[in-house]
């Protein structure tokens, strides 16, 4: 009797000492990121039978398990890369809406001024102190748009850097999830199959931290390790195994980031299967916002140009002479991907000026043609049965084949990105500014017609299909951004209270209250005194009956 009691003591010694120790490590461990609370799953012993029936034997410890459910862990982990992607897109959409809208730095102000001289020319066409005027703000707003190109070629390099370091970091974070995939099945193997709770907790606090970056999904293996998937579907992690992401140079555009996957035997381009996290934020940037931004703003220096050169062409400056450029135009940048045995080159158009579309197009021969497509919209043409004998004429361009393409060739032509930032001004002198309508040779020096036409330009819809001026369509840039940065902002600011609520959810079932812990700590303690006590009794027992068999 003594003896059994003695043993159902110590059991229950031995349980209440582990669970003051769990609750220790509760407590411990209350502001570990990721830490889940523990506890100790103790059940029955086998009751001992005897003539009066069966007699419990103690208490016996079956588990230590983490309070964790695993619907509550995806769902955080979706919330965290949902809430990353959009507050990364916010981050960058916002610093290009405070340089496109700032007067500071903005073109409108440069554009108003610039007009404001050409005005001031036209009322008096033989001044030559309000004609240097005028070349000192076109040579100002010739900087600014040269200023506000290489800011958001700045944000391109930066936004470049960043998918390059996001890259780095999820190498980094699935190397430590299979190297934790392995310790977790060597140490759910040495324990007979009971989970090292701690690690556990790693690892899924590093999966939440890759889905910092990048969208995750995971598939839990027989032996405890877990398989993680980025994107759609790429697997980065295979139990103990991981690859790698790369990154590289696009084909066509040495310029634009592409993310490879090496887990193949030749690596392959996935940027387009990546989605969530940093990476979805910084690709939604780079993809959409930057390159059309920085495309209607091109759009508005070649309308400006082509048009106000082709009207100071037909005029005549003080000294008789005509058909002067005021400012110089570059060609439109054509990149040829790596393998092409041909060469192609696009000019403006200038008499379709309106017809520009703020976008890149890819050209490609093929087997059965020669196809042009618009990358803002997808819109693919095939040019005409008489290309590339005859130049193609297609939004406001003019494209002709210099080098015969072969089958397979293909080149991407970009109009208007990066025009802002190579545009520049033509005259050196005052006198060549063309403010006249007829041949000052004659004696016309007070002739301001062509001054007047230069100076209707700031009013006339040349732009976007003849429907925006020059301001208009500057200011529907900064209305698109201004758009586009609000809607960021409130998107975030609604997966965040999701991103709160999911934390929450997870905190309720699997974070530790220091409340409840040190009420478990009393009870826990109090079972610790109680089984001590016992054992005590146990003793007292024992020393009666041996003071029996003394006697």
């Amino acid at each position: 009797m003594a003896g059994g009691l003695l043993g159902t003591a110590v059991s229950g010694l031995q349980v209440a000492r582990l669970n003051l120790d769990t609750v220790g490590h509760n407590i411990a461990n209350a502001d570990t990121d990721g830490y889940s609370r523990q506890r100790v799953i103790a059940g029955a012993r086998q009751p001992q039978i005897t003539g009066a029936g069966y007699v419990g034997q103690g208490v016996v410890a079956n588990n230590i398990n983490r309070l964790y459910d695993e619907f509550l862990d995806s769902q955080l982990r979706g919330s965290t890369s949902a809430f990353s992607e959009l507050d990364t897109f916010h981050n960058w959409v916002s610093q290009i809406d405070n340089i496109v809208a700032d007067p500071g730095t903005g073109i409108s102000p440069s554009l108003q001024a610039f007009f404001n001289a050409v005005q001031a020319v036209a009322d008096d066409p033989t001044s030559i102190p309000a004609r240097q005027v005028l070349l000192s703000e076109g040579q100002n707003l010739v900087d600014r748009f040269a200023t506000m190109n290489h800011r958001l070629d700045d944000f391109r390099s930066q936004a470049n850097q960043k998918l390059t370091n996001t890259v780095n970091e999820i190498n980094g974070f699935s190397k430590s999830i299979a190297e934790l995939n392995d310790k977790i099945v060597a140490a759910t193997q040495i324990a007979g199959g009971k989970p090292p709770n701690d690690l556990l907790d790693q690892r899924d606090l590093l999966i939440r931290r890759l889905a910092e970056k990048v969208n995750v999904t995971t598939v839990r293996q027989n032996d405890g390790a877990l398989n993680v998937f980025v994107g759609n579907g790429q697997a980065v992690v295979l139990g103990t195994n991981f690859a790698t992401l790369g990154v590289t140079s696009s084909a066509l555009d040495p310029g634009k980031i592409e993310i490879t996957f090496t887990g193949q035997p030749v690596p392959v381009v996935i940027t387009d299967n990546l989605d969530g996290g940093e990476i979805g934020g910084t690709l939604d940037f780079l993809n959409n916002i930057l390159p059309a931004t920085q495309n209607e703003i091109g759009r508005v220096a070649a309308g400006l140009m082509l048009d106000f050169n082709a009207r100071h062409q037909v005029g005549y400056d003080l000294t008789g002479n005509t058909n002067l450029d005021f400012f110089t135009i570059p060609l439109a940048t054509v990149l040829s991907a790596a393998g092409n045995s041909g060469q192609v080159s696009a000019v403006y158009d200038a008499a379709n000026v309106s017809q520009l579309a703020a976008s890149d197009y890819v050209l490609e021969r093929t087997a059965t043609g020669y196809f042009l497509t618009r990358t803002s919209d997808q819109n693919q043409t095939a040019l005409s049965p008489g290309f590339p004998g005859t130049p193609a004429s297609i939004d406001g361009l003019i494209i002709s084949e210099s080098v015969p393409l072969a089958v397979g060739d293909r080149f991407l032509i970009r109009p208007t990105q990066n025009i802002a930032g190579q545009m520049g001004l033509a005259l050196t002198n005052p006198d060549q500014i063309a403010a006249s309508g007829s041949d000052t040779s004659t004696g016309s020096v007070g002739d301001n017609t062509n001054a007047l036409s230069l100076a209707a330009l700031k009013t006339n819809r040349n732009l976007v299909n003849g429907t925006a001026t020059f301001q208009d369509a500057l200011g529907q840039i900064v209305a698109k951004v201004g758009t586009v940065s609000h809607a960021a902002e409130v998107n975030k600011i609604a997966q965040e209270g999701l991103l709160n609520q999911a934390t929450q959810a997870r905190e309720s079932v699997s974070g530790v209250n220091l409340d409840e812990e040190a009420a478990d700590l009393l009870k826990y303690q109090q079972a610790y005194q109680a089984a001590a006590q016992v054992i005590a009794v146990t003793g007292t027992l024992f020393d009666t009956l041996l003071g029996v068999f003394r006697n």
